[in-house]
């Protein structure tokens, strides 16, 4: 009996003794302000171990407004490190477990929804139009995303193409397996809002969580492929023989942090005005709004006549009318002015685009400025003149860009051959497998963009999306030759960028294209290319 009464009191003593470590840990936690507030006044014991500010998201996803678990889930209670980090989530909304972190109730579960339909999750063009050029798909449209082709059990040519190539930036893949220009940016929410990276002059290692998205965390992914993030800053893209060339394209290139070099050139016009990409692209665009779309120029919503006015009448309508949730939370954690009774201009879907004011009457530009995102600094917005070139009949089906995009990136050839011998990484395995895809060019340049045209009769640029040879005999489809016309925003806008000439006095007739990435787009035929190359260009 004395034995045991010996034993529980040993044990009560060692449970008190823990309770009392315990308490005077979380009172001490408290009283340096790194204490994490859960249900019920609970301490996370995670403090015990990670105390350093250099481990505080700070903002409003600092450590003493949520805690640890709120965004890394794990065991917050739990005395040692094993146990603690069971369930740990190093990569704060990575689409796993979006629901559980950034999209659990209280945070942004309507944001976390939305980011599943968008186009930079689902990638859904991409692969429809590399499913189409290899020939496995009539049309360049298809309900198959990204997630479906690095699930996909038996790879057919075009999805090992995907795998090896193109699956490192989409949101779905880890902050290891990912393969942006920039490198080292996290998954899902995190690719945006968390660069790991963090900028020069912070002292904390952990990355800043914020709302503010600057252009370097779009300028891993889009600076591939159609390379607008290179263009909107004015940097064109080259091969390294041709640095060796006498007929080099520039004499002092630079660097990009990956190591392809770039010439300068000019950059847009809105870049040059210290404009972000996201002073332009919408919520709506970046993180879906719902609705699973099929090709870029479906989600983007922003349109040049939304800041600069239409031609003709209307586009300003009061703020109460079309007041939004969403809106009203930006303008409240941007901690700018509400909009009351202003009158505002909406995107192609109906969302306002809440950074463009009326300017004061002490204000240089006569009427509107936008609101820099960024940095809350105010920019004039030109209205779009009423003037002939801008009023002639036949120029309404003309793009805005169609005119003022002042260069895009070119490429004369592209070879892409699969070589069966040698090994490459595979985005869906995370790991080297057997067969690599190889792609050369002959070299990049740059130049004035063609014109394509929608079935709508809409007029837009285009560059050559695929003049490629592809030499897939080692992944089983033999050769494959395109040339494909695809419809292209270069982000290269500029004063006076086209000239009338450059339409109505050519000086070849386009190339020849077998079809467009998109269903139905189309260069000029022959018929409309004669008609407007001789039509009197009219004193302007």
């Amino acid at each position: 009996m004395f034995r045991t009464f010996s034993l529980v009191a040993a044990v009560s003593a060692a449970l008190l003794g823990l309770l009392v470590g315990w308490s005077r840990e979380s009172q001490r936690a408290r009283s340096t302000g790194k204490g994490e507030g859960l249900a019920g006044g609970r301490t996370e014991r995670c403090v015990t171990c990670h105390m350093r500010d250099s481990e505080d998201p700070g903002g409003p996803h600092a450590r003493s407004a949520l805690g640890c678990e709120t965004c890394h889930l794990g065991n917050p209670l739990a005395f040692d490190k094993e146990r603690a980090h069971e369930g740990l989530e190093l990569e704060p909304g990575a689409l796993e477990t979006v629901a559980q972190t950034c999209g659990r109730d209280g945070c942004h579960p309507r944001e976390a929804s939305r980011v599943a339909s968008s186009l930079m999750t689902r990638a859904a063009g991409i692969v429809s139009v590399d499913r189409f050029a290899f020939g496995e798909i009539p049309a360049p449209d298809g309900t198959q995303t990204m997630a479906d082709v690095l699930a996909a059990r038996h790879p057919t040519t075009t999805e090992s193409h995907l795998r090896k190539l193109c699956a490192g930036c989409h949101l779905r893949t880890r902050r290891a397996n990912r393969d942006d220009a920039i490198r080292g940016s996290g998954s899902g929410c995190a690719a945006c809002h968390a660069p790991l990276r963090v900028p020069a002059g912070l002292p904390r290692r952990h990355p800043p969580v914020d709302s503010r998205v600057g252009d370097d965390r779009c300028f891993g992914c889009h600076s591939r492929s159609g390379r607008i993030a290179l263009s909107y800053r004015g940097l064109a893209e080259i091969e390294p023989h041709q640095l060796k060339s006498a007929a080099s394209p520039c004499p002092t290139p630079l660097a990009l942090a990956d190591g392809r070099p770039v010439c300068r050139v000019e950059p847009d016009v809105h870049q040059a005005s210290g404009m972000a990409c996201i002073d332009c692209h919408l919520h709506t665009e970046l993180m879906g709004d719902g609705v699973a779309r099929q090709h870029k120029e479906d989600q983007v919503e922003v349109t040049c006549e939304a800041c600069h006015g239409p031609v003709r009448d209307g586009g300003e309508v009061p703020w109460k009318s079309v007041e939004d949730q969403v809106t009203r939370e930006i303008l409240r954690m941007r901690k700018f002015e509400q909009l009351a009774d202003a009158r505002v201009r909406l995107a192609r879907r109906g969302t306002p685009v809440w950074n463009l004011r009326r300017g004061s009457s002490s204000s240089s530009s006569a009427g509107w400025v936008l609101v820099r995102k960024l940095d809350g600094k105010a920019v004039p917005v030109k209205r779009t003149p009423h003037d002939a070139n801008h009023m002639r009949k036949g120029h309404e089906r003309l793009s805005c860009s169609s005119c003022h995009a002042a260069w895009a990136p070119t490429c004369t050839t592209c070879h892409t051959a699969f070589d069966s011998s040698k090994t490459q990484w595979d985005f869906a395995s995370e790991r080297e497998s057997k067969g690599a895809w190889v792609e050369r060019s002959d070299g990049f340049s740059w130049a004035s963009p063609l014109l394509g045209i929608f079935p709508s009769g809409k007029i837009v640029p285009a560059v050559p999306g695929m003049i490629l040879d592809v030499d897939a005999k080692g992944a089983g489809d033999g050769r494959i030759a395109r040339r494909l016309l695809a419809p292209l925003e270069p982000h290269t806008t500029g004063k006076r960028a086209r000239t009338c000439e450059s339409c109505h006095r050519p000086s070849a007739p386009p190339p020849d294209f077998d079809a467009g990435t998109r269903p139905e787009f189309r260069a000029p035929d022959a018929k409309e290319f004669h008609r407007v190359a001789v039509a009197r260009i009219r004193p302007r």
